[in-house]
């Protein structure tokens, strides 16, 4: 995987999952523990420890870090090319292709490229798919946690009722 296609992959990913990848170490893996902990210190966010372990599971299925071990991550190596390698035109494959396609028929060539379209389109499918079950799993947890906040909100009235009740009685049986 060279850079570009990193980066591209990583645009494509969570705020949670981006900021999990920077504390992802390349030279040796990590525990989930170890990674959780690393963005407790560094403060990059106050996700629990179920939300980092899902975002590294996102990044490992994208195939931007690996588990070598059970529950132990590593980012991907990225592979660089040498400046003579860049700068060292390739035979393109292009000419081999229309020598080939001069043979076919117009009908045969429309068949192929709807092939791709129908493959194409499949692809794009699957990925709306996965980020919908992405939004919809992030829903459900921010409804959780407004239904959580809305229960404390009920606790803390119910604190703060007895507390004025428990004074009023304090002032009347004082005075």
């Amino acid at each position: 995987m060279n850079a570009a296609k990193q980066q591209n992959m990583l645009a494509g990913q969570s705020s949670l999952a981006r900021k999990v990848f920077q504390v992802v170490p390349i030279q040796e893996p990590w525990s989930a523990h170890d990674i959780f902990n690393s963005l407790m210190v560094s403060e990059a966010t106050g996700a629990q420890f179920p939300a980092v372990r899902r975002g590294l599971g996102e990044l490992k299925e994208a195939g931007l870090i690996r588990e070598p071990v059970n529950g132990h991550f590593q980012r991907t190596a990225i592979t660089i090319k040498s400046p003579r390698e860049q700068s060292m035109p390739k035979e393109t494959q292009s000419a081999v292709v229309t020598i080939k396609k001069a043979d076919t028929s117009a009908l045969d060539t429309l068949a192929v490229l709807s092939g791709e379209v129908i493959s194409f389109a499949d692809e794009v499918g699957q990925r709306m798919k996965k980020l919908a079950a992405r939004i919809e799993e992030v829903a459900l947890s921010v409804e959780a946690e407004r239904e959580s906040n809305a229960a404390a909100i009920i606790k803390a009235k119910r604190l703060q009722e007895v507390l004025r009740e428990f004074a009023l009685d304090k002032l009347v049986s004082g005075a």
